[in-house]
């Protein structure tokens, strides 16, 4: 039995994927919808939970002996100070304090004095100075001063030698540091000198809880003609450091020149000085976490995590064009006194089959089909070609066939006799070769005993495959998962890779959950959430409404990049609805929903962990929408279905709405009414006020479209239940690749007998169940919330065989 490898992976350092998997226990996955209960289905953020063995610790934060940790040195990154006048000549300095064991260094007090043209001036001492605390002086003047004439500091405990000096453009801006421990006597005043032509500024601060036994780091760095100054990285001491950033510039020619400290979290700005017209200087300070050098787990909140699983197939190429009918039948034609055509819901594969039916223009005959053409090159003389088809026999044409013959233009053709199949089943009939000339004009015939009526349904084909195997291998078109076309869809060949690997989940780390049983057993239980999680988490401050007239794709674009979403993690189509402008407030999740509501559409985070916008004709236009990508129902794969566990039949009012009332924001409420509906069922209002169309025509068609698709309640199935493991090799490939918005057929046999109940449908949610059943066996289970298609995609289609006709569906907006 072929069962999928699981894969699971977490980024304990970006942006590499480690792989985890051989300690998978199991996992769970929700994504989209869970239920519909609404004409307008709303996705909220996707979950999973995937349970870990923990047994040596290694998914255990506080283990720092584990695998996922990592020796670190960081740095605490450049920050940037704007002065509000561009300087000729600045400088930055950042020095970083050690706290002292078990405290956290912190500033006690800051006193700071600009001193206007003179050679030496006094500076007070900060408030709060006791003996032992740390004090750093921040010295800077301008031009008519070298660095020999920046005396020490006088006053109380000696300052010692500068721990930090730097000149720019010959000597026209200085700067030096001193640091200094305070003494049992620190006077109320320090006095500094230059040159009495100078301007300078001096900014001390007082520092309690510092590491007496290590030197403060300092560097400094240069910033020539600027307004934002830099301040240099450095690596902390320790994760608690306390850090002091200072900028400084001279020659701005102008009063006034205040500053902005760095603007990331925790920074306060301390001191804003400015001599004059010249010398200006601000200091700003933070308590320091997380950096320094150690060690540091990797087992944290946040990390992305994902869940694939990968499949392996019998890698072929399908060499025919138009295998399976799905949108026309080019590239076929019928053989004498026969009709074809492409009829659904008898399909083995996809939403169509050829239907081969005996003429009635023309004399009976024995032999009836359909011949193609478009065969990919490729395959010529003295190759192994395999080609074969299925095929389905109506009870009512059954007892008057013979046998099946399939061949080609370089095969001879190979007769089936009908003996051992059984009517309305399909069977495979297949032919090996080597081949006598190059590969075309592949031929399905029907032999039969000439009593067919004139215009009676003969056969059906459908799954036609020519490839260069020795046997047959599985069914393969591009529309199939795994599969993919090597041109146009449904008119060129097709190609199956050896393996494919899905994503079932891509997300974020919310929590590692540890449990101990005893002291023999440990698992860690790691819940997640998928990316509109994290853009729930997003709040913003409003900016200027912006954005009035854009589509809806092009409004969920401006919302992703006003939440730093990568652009490459998206899939956004044009929307049909035009909106009004934004001032991107609030959570973005919120804001994207409400852009979903207003178009009709959809909003998700597929498996990959791609933002993905559908607009409201997409179920309209999109073929994985427009036709049943999988059938399921009663008799398996010999009857051309998918096997199902279960399958939930619903007929409420939880998606009715009789009484629709729409009113955009500023605009007037529009309202579309059903009387005999309200009559047979009840009133059951579909309310909103709040949506962001532009118009209030916009709104009416909206409350119209709403109306058509609920104003009666529909019997329908509401969740399919799969269990893979009952055909692993047909519905692993389905339950992995099969997507929300996908639409799928159901068939299900009523109780007691009775007519099959056959419905469309779409996936609006994908939940899977990976664990262990019994005797250790591997366990699956995937089921999909579903919303009926019979009305939500049945407007009015062009080049649709049904949803064209005219008068026979609703206009879509």
């Amino acid at each position: 039995m072929s069962y999928p490898q699981i894969i699971v992976e977490c980024q304990f350092t970006e942006p590499t994927w480690t792989d985890i998997s051989p300690w998978l226990r199991g996992a769970s996955v929700q994504r989209g919808s869970s239920r519909v209960e609404s004409p307008i289905t709303r996705y909220d953020a996707g979950t999973a939970t995937i349970r870990l063995d923990n047994r040596d610790r290694r998914f255990d934060p506080t283990n720092l002996a584990g695998p996922y940790t990592e020796a670190y040195a960081s740095d605490s990154g450049v920050r940037t100070f704007t002065c509000e006048v561009t300087q000729s000549y600045g400088q930055g300095w950042t020095v970083d304090v050690k706290s002292a064991v078990g405290l956290q260094a912190s500033v006690v007090g800051v006193s700071s004095r600009a001193s206007g043209t003179t050679g030496s001036f006094t500076v007070s001492k900060p408030s709060g100075v006791l003996s032992g605390h740390r004090l750093l002086a921040f010295h800077f003047c301008d031009v008519g001063t070298t660095l020999g004439s920046m005396g020490t500091p006088t006053g109380g405990a000696s300052w010692g030698t500068a721990i930090g000096t730097r000149s720019e453009g010959d000597d026209t801006l200085l700067g030096k540091v001193w640091a200094k421990t305070a003494g049992g006597s620190e006077p109320s005043s320090y006095t500094f000198t230059q040159n009495s032509g100078a301007d300078g500024v001096v900014i001390i601060v007082a520092v309690r809880d510092w590491d007496a036994s290590s030197s403060e780091v300092v560097l400094s760095q240069s910033n020539p003609e600027s307004a934002a100054m830099g301040t240099p990285a450095t690596t902390p001491h320790a994760t608690n450091d306390l850090e002091i950033r200072v900028a400084a510039g001279s020659q701005g020619g102008a009063s006034g020149a205040t500053w902005t400290p760095p603007q990331d979290d925790g920074w306060s700005e301390l001191a804003d000085r400015q001599s004059g017209s010249y010398t200006t200087a601000s200091l700003a300070a933070k308590q320091l976490t997380g950096f320094g050098s150690g060690s540091a787990t990797r087992v944290k909140p946040g990390r992305p995590i994902r869940l694939r699983a990968s499949f392996p197939f019998a890698a072929t190429t399908n060499l025919v064009q138009n295998p399976s009918f799905e949108t026309d039948t080019t590239g076929w034609a019928a053989t004498a006194n026969t009709a074809i055509s492409r009829v659904p819901d008898v399909a083995r594969h996809g939403g169509y089959a050829l239907e081969i039916r005996r003429t009635a223009t023309n004399p009976p005959f024995q032999l009836y089909g359909a011949a193609v053409a478009s065969v990919a090159g490729g395959a010529t003389t003295g190759e192994t070609v395999t080609i074969s088809a299925w095929v389905y026999i109506p009870a009512a044409s059954f007892p008057k066939v013979t046998g099946i013959v399939i061949g080609a233009d370089g095969v001879t053709f190979d007769f089936v006799s009908t003996a051992g199949l059984v009517a309305d089943a399909w069977y495979r009939v297949t032919r090996t070769a080597v081949l006598t000339a190059t590969l075309d004009d592949i031929e399905v015939q029907v032999w039969t005993n000439d009593t067919h009526a004139d215009g009676q349904i003969v056969a059906y084909i459908d799954a036609v495959q020519a490839e260069e195997k020795p046997a047959a291998t599985p069914y393969c078109d591009g529309s199939l998962p795994a599969c993919s076309w090597t041109g146009t869809a449904h008119a060129s060949s097709s190609s199956r890779p050896a393996s494919f690997t899905w994503d079932l989940f891509t997300g974020f780390v919310d929590d590692w959950l540890i449990n101990w049983t005893q002291t023999y057993d440990s698992e860690v239980t790691v819940p997640c959430t998928d990316g509109l999680g994290v853009l729930a988490d997003y709040d913003r401050a409003p900016v200027a409404a912006v954005g009035a007239g854009e589509d809806a794709g092009d409004r969920v674009e401006r919302i992703l990049d006003s939440l730093d979403w990568p652009a490459s993690d998206r899939q956004i189509a044009v929307g049909n609805t035009t909106l009004q402008a934004t001032t991107l407030e609030g959570d973005g999740l919120s804001e994207l929903q409400l852009v979903a509501d207003t178009e009709i559409g959809e909003v998700y985070v597929n498996g990959s962990g791609d933002v993905v916008f559908r607009n409201r004709q997409g179920l309209l236009v999109d073929t994985r929408s427009t036709i049943a990508q999988a059938r399921f129902g009663p008799g398996g794969s010999a009857r051309g279905r998918l096997t199902y566990h279960d399958v939930g039949v619903a007929y409420d009012r939880s998606q009715m709405a009789n009484h629709v009332r729409i009113a955009r924001v500023g605009g007037a409420p529009q309202t579309a009414s059903d009387a005999a509906s309200r009559a047979e069922y009840r009133t059951k209002t579909y309310p909103r006020d709040d949506l962001i169309m532009q118009s209030d025509a916009e709104a009416l068609a909206y409350a119209q479209w709403v109306l058509s698709i609920a104003k009666e309640p529909e019997l329908r199935f509401d969740q399919l239940v799969v269990r893979p493991e009952a055909d692993p090799d047909e519905l692993f490939p389905v339950v992995l690749g099969r997507e929300i918005g996908d639409r799928i057929l159901i068939e299900r046999q009523p109780p007691g007998g009775g007519d099959l109940v056959s419905r469309e449908v779409f996936i609006r949610g994908v939940t899977h169940e990976i664990g262990a059943g019994r005797g250790g066996a591997p366990r699956w289970e995937t089921s999909w919330p579903l919303q009926a298609a019979g009305r939500a995609g049945s407007f009015w289609t062009l080049g649709h065989p049904t949803l064209g006709r005219v008068d026979s569906n609703s206009l879509v907006y």
